[in-house]
């Protein structure tokens, strides 16, 4: 199998587990406003960023069709905008009031340059560093919030192999040579996905 059909068989079992693992989140008793309920809409975005560049990279991008270039944008901004959901989350989870709806518009700001840098530039990074941001950002409010028991061990677990996973694409680590640079990649998201799911299940239910 080549790199490309590598990245999008990995790409497809990653969707999959995240959508099931979205789908796990959206459970009975959950306010749609709520922390938690937030969070499962950012797994739920994860997975449809996953899933668009897994059918961009089989269907399209092996072919080189025009519907390439398009989908690439698409599959970044959704990444985008996951970060901006994961954002609010945090912010709900941690920053109630003022804080957190300025926190959020500082997000928003952001998702929009990162969309519009996406949508002139071919330039995958500034999209790991806008998600990276976030991921920090949430790693030390957690971190912060373990002892008074809003913080959630399993979401900095988490959160350090997201960031972990992401450092493979920039540093160019390939991993075994049978799986590729996004292979490996997509492989070491999955038990990061996990982890940010169970973290998910700590968060606060009410709206």
């Amino acid at each position: 199998m080549t790199d490309l059909a590598l990245s999008a068989l990995t790409d497809t079992i990653l969707a999959c587990e995240i959508f099931f693992l979205a789908g796990l989140s959206f459970r009975a008793g959950l306010a749609a406003r709520s922390a938690a309920g937030v969070w499962a809409v950012t797994l739920f975005l994860m997975g449809t960023a996953t899933l668009l560049g897994a059918i961009d990279h089989g269907y399209f991008e092996s072919i080189g069709h025009p519907a390439h270039a398009g989908l690439v944008i698409a599959t970044r901004v959704t990444v985008a905008l996951a970060s901006l959901v994961m954002l609010m989350s945090t912010a709900k989870q941690f920053l109630p009031g003022p804080w957190g709806l300025a926190v959020t518009g500082i997000g928003v700001l952001g998702f929009a340059a990162t969309a519009w840098v996406v949508a002139v530039l071919d330039n995958f990074l500034v999209v790991i560093a806008n998600y990276s941001v976030v991921l920090i950002f949430a790693l030390i409010l957690h971190l912060l919030g373990l002892r008074s028991g809003r913080g959630s061990l399993a979401m900095c677990a988490g959160i350090v192999l997201t960031i972990a996973a992401s450092l493979l694409v920039p540093l160019g680590i390939e991993g075994p040579s049978w799986l590729g640079l996004y292979g490996t990649y997509h492989v070491a998201l999955m038990p990061a996905v996990f982890f940010l799911y169970l973290g998910g299940r700590h968060l606060d239910r009410t709206a």
